[in-house]
């Protein structure tokens, strides 16, 4: 019997909207379609990681119903930020099964931007703190994160769902899974955050054309009135995510199968290939 195809998932950012990546995984989970690769951006990196080391979901989203903004982040004011990200790392000791990229069980990419060049860091190695405090430092309000010589910030500037980063992992099925980088308020900006993260949503909405390209299917789970820092509405987040990915279950079962049937043919015509060239060898000894 053939082995059932998998999905790659590209988890994109918007902090506690984010939390609508684990209604995404809680569907998938129920209906029993394996995840073969994860991408993450921002707190897609946190949540994918997450679940791409082994810790079971329903761990992750009793976790994810008390996490609070202090629980990531100290405030901080200096000339680059207004915080630190540093507390992310005993959030990853107390949730994450695995600490190195090696380790994961899912193969995993996780996105940056390199402040200097303006390009994306995709790291697919070495240790996950560092990879996802860069994944996650939002200008403005995180400081940025130095490893090595890069001097590197949020991946959303790059990479808003990192659909490539998944499709260059190996995934032969990406669904990508936007959030947005509204803050859940209307009329004029109120705060410096506003502003920074209306500014990095306009710029994302020319950037569509470029991610989706990558993706075969895209989920938009509905949570625009969930504001940045909503972090104790995560159960509103994780039920518009699951609302989400059932209405899309039909076209998600009908993409795996095009994938599978594809590669059996594809692999049909490999072996096709080998027989006439033992064939021909054969006719001319």
């Amino acid at each position: 019997m053939a082995t059932r195809a998998g999905l790659g998932l590209a988890l994109g950012g918007g902090f506690a909207r984010g939390f609508a990546h684990l209604g995404v995984l809680q569907v998938l989970e129920q209906n029993r379609i394996p995840v073969t690769h994860i991408a993450g951006t921002s707190v897609g990196s946190i949540l994918g990681a997450a679940y791409a080391s082994g810790a079971p979901l329903e761990r992750i989203i009793e976790i994810c119903r008390t996490l609070r903004f202090r629980d990531i982040a100290r405030w901080r004011v200096s000339r680059l930020g207004l915080a630190s990200n540093h507390r992310l790392e005993n959030l990853i000791e107390r949730v994450f099964e695995s600490r190195h990229f090696e380790d994961l069980r899912i193969p995993l990419a996780v996105v940056a931007t390199d402040l200097t060049s303006g390009e994306p860091v995709v790291f697919t190695q070495g240790n996950l703190v560092d990879a996802i405090r860069a994944s996650c430092a939002f200008p403005g309000l995180f400081e940025p994160v130095q490893i090595g010589t890069r001097c590197l910030a949020d991946g959303c500037l790059v990479a808003p769902v990192p659909t490539r980063a998944a499709r260059d992992l190996g995934a032969v099925a990406v669904i990508g899974i936007s959030v947005g980088m509204q803050d859940g308020h209307r009329g004029a900006p109120t705060n410096i955050f506003q502003v920074v993260s209306r500014a990095v949503n306009a710029a994302q909405k020319h950037q569509l054309e470029i991610w989706e390209r990558d993706a075969d299917l895209v989920l938009r789970p509905d949570v625009q009135s969930l504001a940045w820092d909503d972090f104790d509405r995560a159960d509103e987040a994780i039920a518009a995510g699951a609302a989400a990915t059932l209405r899309a279950l039909p076209r998600i079962e009908k993409l795996l199968k095009q994938k599978q049937d594809a590669e059996q043919d594809l692999q049909t015509r490999l072996e096709a290939e080998d027989q006439g060239y033992l064939w021909l060898a054969e006719a001319l000894r």
